[in-house]
Order: structure tokens, then sequence, then C-alpha cells
């Protein structure tokens, strides 16, 4: 008992004694700015937060996970990685940095690479073969990065696992996959896409799950098709169209031509038969269904064009009429108003003359009643001529001359 005591106490001071001058080395090669720990049974270095603008950070070579996010680095140079002695690295974290161009060998001869986040950066573009010596990369996070229609074609057949969330991205070519033919999550949630054509994932065979909520998705034939294609190769995703079926913004702006609809209306019918399911499509219903609204819209058309044409014709003959029974009222109107007008003149101006020569009065007085007497009546005496000289102007001439005339035949009879 004695023996097997004193064996275990030494044996308990022997490893005391190596982990403590293991610690002591660790601490002694472990940068002073950075803090060495062992995460997920990796030898990590975190320098997280540090204002570095650089990767030589002299951690040592034995290094597995760095940590270098939240720091101001803004270019990978070519061969940096190596040449800083990072060659077993199996995780690296840029996050939170301002990069914004990559060398095209800034990852070579990290063959154990296996995790690489760079998201939350200013990347715009990736060459597309900058992965391309990294074999065992699985993780590629790419987040939050300012691509829009830079979106990189990766060629990088073993990545499994790609974050494209956040990246403004408004657009993707049917080829934009075609390099990353194992890829099993696709993130690509939170950008501003309309719609997205099936042709775009066709070519990944082993997806399994993707992400696209979080888009202005515009509900149409062709995310219909998208989605149709998703649940037949039983991929996990986020129903979007079935939620929200209002039109988005700028919906109309990038339909696609509809003179075919035939091609989009398509249901999916699985046939439980020994070769497989299949897809069946209700092509002659869709026809015929075209074919009626075709018919009734033609004929629609033809009668709003006939109701068009007799509401034109009588809108122009009531139009006609009216103007001439406006016409002919104003002109009567006129005509009564000018013979009104001159007799109320006329009445007027024999007002003013008789109100402006008051002896005129008495001349039309004595006039009309000398006209309407007796032609025997005998001439007014001299003296009312002498008093009323204008009144009696032109009978004292008569009688002037009728006096003369009978002093005359008196005098020479």
């Amino acid at each position: 008992m004695t023996d097997g005591i004193a064996v275990g106490l030494f044996l308990s001071l022997l490893s005391n004694i190596v982990g403590n001058v293991v610690s002591v080395q660790s601490s002694e090669t472990c940068p002073s700015f950075c803090t060495c720990d062992t995460w997920y049974m990796l030898h990590r270095v975190s320098c997280s937060g540090r204002h570095l603008y650089n990767i030589d950070t002299g951690a040592p070579n034995n290094v597995q996970a760095l940590d270098l996010s939240d720091n101001v680095i803004s270019f990978l140079n070519n061969f940096e990685l190596a040449n800083a002695g990072l060659t077993n690295l199996k995780y690296l974290n840029l996050s939170g940095n301002t990069i914004n161009e990559i060398g095209l060998n800034a990852f070579d001869n990290l063959a154990d690479l296996a995790v690489l986040d760079l998201s939350k950066n200013h990347l715009y573009y990736i060459l597309s073969d900058v992965f391309t010596q990294n074999k065992n990369l699985r993780i590629l996070k790419l987040s939050r990065n300012n691509f829009n229609s830079n979106l990189p074609k990766l060629r990088s057949p073993w990545l499994t696992d790609l974050s494209l969330d956040s990246c403004q991205i408004s657009h993707l070519p049917p080829d934009t996959f075609d390099g990353l033919t194992h890829i099993e999550r696709l993130d690509l949630s939170n950008n501003l896409m309309i719609q997205m054509n099936s042709a775009v994932v066709q070519r990944l065979h082993f997806l399994k799950k993707l992400s696209i909520e979080g888009n202005p998705w515009s509900c149409n034939n062709v995310m219909h098709d998208l989605q149709i294609y998703l649940k037949h190769k039983d991929v996990e995703f986020s129903d979007v169209c079935a939620k929200n079926t209002n039109p988005k913004k700028f919906e109309k702006m990038i339909l696609l031509p509809t003179k075919r609809q035939e091609n989009y209306h398509r249901w999916t019918i699985k046939n439980t038969t020994d070769q497989g399911t299949k897809l069946v499509t209700n092509a002659n219903y869709s026809n015929s269904l075209n074919n009626k609204n075709a018919t009734y819209k033609q004929t629609s058309c033809q009668i709003n064009n006939i109701d068009l044409f007799w509401f034109l014709l009588l809108g122009f003959i009531f139009g006609t009429a009216c103007g001439m029974v406006v016409s002919y009222i104003c002109l009567s109107g006129k005509y009564i108003c000018s013979r009104h007008w001159r007799r109320n003149h006329n009445d007027a101006s024999q007002r003013l003359s008789l109100l402006l020569n008051p002896y005129l009065q008495d001349n039309v007085e004595s006039t009309t009643s000398l006209a309407s007497s007796c032609p025997g009546t005998p001439p007014p005496s001299y003296r009312e001529v002498v008093l009323r000289p204008r009144l009696y102007r032109y009978l004292s001439r008569h009688s002037n001359l009728n006096n003369n005339n009978t002093g005359y035949r008196e005098r020479y009879t």
C-alpha cells in the first residue's frame, strides 16, 4: 500500500511540474496583446479589437485558430499568412475589418484551413481562383459586404457552407454557383433581389438548405417555378410568397412579359409509380382558358367600340341642336332689343327737343290746330302776330302776301 501511495504522489508531482513548464513556455510564446487558450481542442490565439493593421501578430507557429476580428486590416497580400508562419491554421476570423482587396495567393500554403470568416468588411469583388489551393475549406462567410452586381463566381467545389446575406445583391446570373457543386447550405437572405431563376440552383445537386427570406420578392411566375423546384428537390427554405402576395416596390419595372402564360401556369402532380415521380402540366386546360379569355376580351372590345360610336354621334347631334336654339334666342333677343332701343331713342329725342325749345310745342299745337281748322278761317289779328312772332312766322308771311294782294287789287281796281 505504501509503495502504491508513494508512486501516485510521485506521478502527480511530475504532472504538475510538466504542466507548469508547458504553461510557462506557452505564456512566453503568446503575444503580449493577445490571449491564448484552447478552443474546441484547438490552440487558439485571440487578438480581437486591438487596432491591428496587419496580420503579423507574432503568434506561434503551432496556432490552429486565429481571431483577428474588429481590427483595421485593409489588405491581404500574396503569401502573407504563409510568411507569418501560420500554415497550421484551421480557423481564421477576419470579420469586422476594412479589407477591400485580397491577393490571388493570399491563402496559399494553408492546406488545413477549414473555416474562413470575411464578413463585415469592405469587399466589393473577389477573384474566382482565390481559394483553389484550400481544398479543406468547408465554411466561408462573406456576409455584410458590398458585392451588389459583382458577386464572385468562386471555384471551390469542396465548399459546403456559403453565407452571402446582407451583401446588397440585386441579381444572380444563372452561372453564379457553377463552381460550387458541393454546396449544402446557401444563405442569400436580406438582400435586394426581386426574383430568382431556378436555373441558379439547378447545378447545386447537394443543396439541403436555402435561406432567401428578407428580400423584396415579387411573387410572379418565376418565383413560383423556383419554389416548385425546391419542393421537388426537398430543399429546406422559407415559403416567402405564401405570406404576403401584395406587389412589391419596383415590381412592374422588371416583370417578364406574359405573352405565353401557358408556360407559367403549371401544376405539379406526383405519381407514385415504379418509374418515380413525374411532373404533369395541365397545358390544354390553360390553353382553353386563354382562348375563352381572348374571345371574351375581343367581344367586349367590339361592344365597347359600338357603344362609344353611338355615344359620340348622339352627343354631336345634341350639341348641334343646343347650339342652334341658343343662337336663335340670342339673335331674336338682339332684334327685339334694337327695336325697343330705337323707339325709346326717338321718344327721348322728341322729349329733349321739346324741353330745349318750349315755343316749339305751341307751334306744333297751333299748326295742328290750324291744319285741322277750316280753310276759310280768317287770319289772326295784328296784335297777336306782333306779340307772338315765332308762332305765326309762316302765317304772317301768307297774311302779308294776302294783304298785299288785296291792297294791290284794291289800288288798281
